[in-house]
């Protein structure tokens, strides 16, 4: 089987057969332009022509885009965060494939793809969560590109919906500490305690076992999570910037020691019915604590503490805060948080930084000239 190479305009182009009806005699061939020199062109029809040689070459236009995103898919959670790949997996399967699974890759349009879009925004689904799915189908489409399965991205002109950023409300100090001192009798206590003095994440805090945490050197090792549905571990963190470890404060560590007296009693107390997974925080019988049930006791400490009502996730936001207040170097508080870079932590708490200026400016006039 050969093809040909030849001047295409100011570029070049590679054309070949890729089969020949016995019946007919009607020859299926294949076109690609757009190559900016000989070589290019010949490098690719090389490719191509292997492949059909290998009988590994799929014509898209006999792919359903359905079949092409599963295997797609295969590949990309190799490269991701497990939660992520749960993620991409429940878009998939309830959305994008009821929707679009059925047209042939080749078929896909702008005009197909707003309308998908459309819909989610009908739906009411978040911003945020839209894009997320459009993200999906941009990579699996662009890496469709890259295989020369289509000729183009067509999600290049879809519109979507503004990203509205969530709203973040932290709790002032004296918030912070009318609230664990309610919160102090609490069997969860040390949830609230850990993620408003480590800001540990939800699925961190729930998947931390006492095999990662150092008394000793007062350390946390960041290593585990528990997924957002509360049934499974997630080994590795969310990204790889999120497996770390945190200095805990010292007064922290006297807390966590009285903390593993009393899981150690609720042991021996429950024998051998008591399921050990070895985690900080859990059940009175070892089990996983429900993501679910620690919102519902956080929200009633929250009324009986009489201070403003937050999402859990803000008491990370304020650690991060009160830390940068504090003059603490942006470095330091995103590698505490896991971000993978400072720029992440200064976007994030952008609110911040003003406060930050004009307390550096007042430090640097007050040093220069008294």
């Amino acid at each position: 089987m050969k093809g040909s190479v030849r001047k295409d305009g100011q570029n070049w182009l590679y054309e070949v057969t890729i089969k020949t009806d016995p019946i007919t005699g009607k020859r299926t061939r294949k076109k690609k332009r757009g190559f900016k020199t000989k070589r290019e062109a010949e490098k690719a029809l090389a490719v191509l022509l292997n492949e059909l040689a290998a009988e590994t070459y799929i014509e898209s236009s006999n792919i359903l885009f359905q079949e092409y995103l599963l295997d797609w898919f295969q590949t990309k959670q190799k490269q991701i965060g497990k939660q992520t790949a749960k993620n991409y997996e429940t878009y998939i399967s309830y959305h994008i494939l009821p929707f679009l699974g059925k047209y042939p890759l080749s078929k896909l349009t702008t005009i197909l793809i707003q309308r998908f879009i459309n819909s989610l925004i009908d739906k009411g689904l978040s911003s945020a969560t839209i894009k997320k799915m459009y993200n999906i189908l941009n990579n699996s489409i662009q890496k469709a590109v890259d295989l020369d399965l289509i000729p183009k991205n067509v999600l290049s002109h879809v519109e979507l919906p503004r990203v509205m950023r969530k709203e973040m409300n932290v709790w002032k100090i004296g918030e912070v500490k009318a609230f664990l001192k309610v919160a102090r009798d609490s069997r969860y206590y040390i949830a609230f305690h850990l993620a408003v003095t480590t800001g540990m994440r939800q699925g961190e805090l729930l998947g931390l076992r006492w095999k990662d945490v150092d008394l000793e050197k007062g350390i946390v090792h960041i290593v585990q999570t528990l997924s957002h549905d509360g049934k499974e571990f997630l080994t590795g963190a969310k990204t790889v910037s999120s497996i770390r470890s945190i200095t805990l404060l010292s007064d922290t560590v006297p807390v966590l020691k009285k903390h593993k007296a009393s899981i150690m009693r609720e042991k021996l107390k429950v024998g051998t019915e008591y399921v050990d997974y070895d985690l900080v925080i859990c059940t009175c019988r070892g089990t996983v604590l429900s993501p679910r049930n620690l919102i519902r006791t956080f929200k009633g400490l929250i009324q009986k503490s009489n201070v403003p009502d937050i999402r859990f996730h803000d008491l990370r936001h304020t650690h991060a805060t009160s830390l940068l207040l504090e003059g603490i170097n942006p470095k330091i508080v995103a590698e505490r948080l896991g971000h993978s870079k400072v720029s992440v932590t200064l976007d994030t708490y952008s609110h911040v930084l003003p406060n930050m200026q004009k307390e550096a400016a007042e430090k640097l006039n007050k040093t220069l000239f008294g």
